[in-house]
């Protein structure tokens, strides 16, 4: 059997000799279980069209592509992989179908389309970018038959390893240090501007850490993640004063107790070393947290010599008891309108989900009868 490396050549082509393949894999993931289009109606215009429309899609993320491209142009560090379509004819202009790299060839041709239509307007060397491509031609007859799943899942199962947090983190930073505004670094790196922001915050952040006499050698990349979760909590963000003006939390006393809590407080006393176990273990910590970080009393706790997570928790959990009274009086009110059709088709599950709600009732009502005898 041939190597992969000997089924693939390199060749040039325009985008409009491309199909985009209606039988892509990825449509798996729309739940599209069509039959397969046949090879000889694949370049049909209204076979591509659905095709385009198809790939639009926002689960598959066309548009931060074609955003991006539009940005940074297109770089063809992958080459789209193609094959000869079934279709073509001798003396004709060869069409060819896409293997891998319907994203790219739909995000290309979008952008076409929106200039085509003077809805953008790209320069000269702009199409010349976006509309002659090096690929790499696949010799289907001598390929297996399912070639069309190797190829991307060598790619998107097990090929490509994506960036870390902490390395997307820092691209933005050196891009926004480098005079980018923040829409243009999104776009340049592929992301939506508000997550290439929150990367941002999050990486200034750990370098306010690293900067700190006492808590800075502490700060190395591992302590990122606590630094994002942080910032997707408004209110945690905001109790340590996060300013995007100053750069870092302004909240400095509080800033450094955060310190102590991710890394633990220095041990005191003679032949003491090293530090005391971390009141927030690991960076999902800050989820708990931010449940009471509000509540005075249930951070007293935190915050005392022998205080921790757990036991902030349960003080906040019996003070914020949960408003039960108006699901039970919702469930009532729905019972009380189940027609009597309703009731002679209930299914044995029907049945059972009624039968457990009014044990649970059963077992509330005697549970606050043992603690009334007490």
């Amino acid at each position: 059997m041939p190597t992969l490396h000997d089924l693939l050549s390199p060749i040039d082509i325009d985008l409009d000799q491309l199909l985009l393949d209606p039988n892509n894999p990825r449509f798996a993931e729309l739940g599209d279980n069509d039959e397969p289009v046949p090879e000889l109606r694949i370049a049909e215009e209204r076979v591509q069209r659905d095709t385009f429309d198809r790939m639009k899609s926002k689960r598959f993320d066309v548009t931060e592509l074609r955003d991006t491209i539009k940005a940074v142009g297109y770089l063809p560090m992958d080459r789209i992989v193609v094959k000869s379509w079934a279709g073509n004819r001798e003396g004709a202009r060869p069409k060819y179908v896409v293997v891998e790299g319907n994203r790219r060839v739909a995000a290309l041709r979008w952008l076409k389309e929106l200039h085509d239509t003077g809805r953008e307007t790209l320069t000269e060397e702009q199409l010349r970018n976006f509309t002659h491509l090096p690929a790499l031609l696949l010799d289907h007859e001598r390929a297996p038959e399912t070639i069309g799943w190797i190829l991307p899942g060598l790619r998107h199962v097990s090929g490509v390893k994506e960036w870390g947090p902490y390395q997307r983190a820092r691209a933005v930073h050196i891009l926004r240090e480098a005079g980018n505004s923040p829409q243009e670094v999104a776009q340049s790196l592929g992301l939506p501007t508000r997550a290439a922001n929150q990367l941002w915050r999050s990486y200034l952040a750990l370098e306010q850490m690293r900067s700190d006499e006492e808590f800075g050698e502490e700060a190395d990349p591992r302590m990122y993640s606590y630094f994002e979760e942080i910032m997707r909590r408004p209110n945690v963000r905001d109790w340590f004063a996060w300013s995007d003006a100053e750069r870092g939390f302004t909240n400095h006393s509080r800033t450094r107790e955060l310190y102590a809590w991710m890394v633990g407080e220095p041990r005191e006393g003679e032949g003491e070393e090293g530090r005391s176990d971390p009141k927030l273990p690991e960076a999902k910590s800050i989820r708990e947290l931010s449940r009471f970080i509000e509540d005075e009393g249930a951070m007293a706790i935190f915050r005392s010599p022998d205080g921790s997570l757990t036991r902030a928790v349960g003080r906040f959990e019996a003070e914020h008891q949960p408003a039960w009274q108006g699901a039970v009086a919702s469930a009532q009110t729905t019972l009380a309108a189940v027609p009597p059709d309703a009731l002679r088709s209930m299914s044995e599950l029907d049945i059972s989900l009624l039968s457990d709600l009014r044990a649970r009732i059963d077992q509330v009502l005697n549970d606050r009868a043992r603690l009334l005898l007490r």
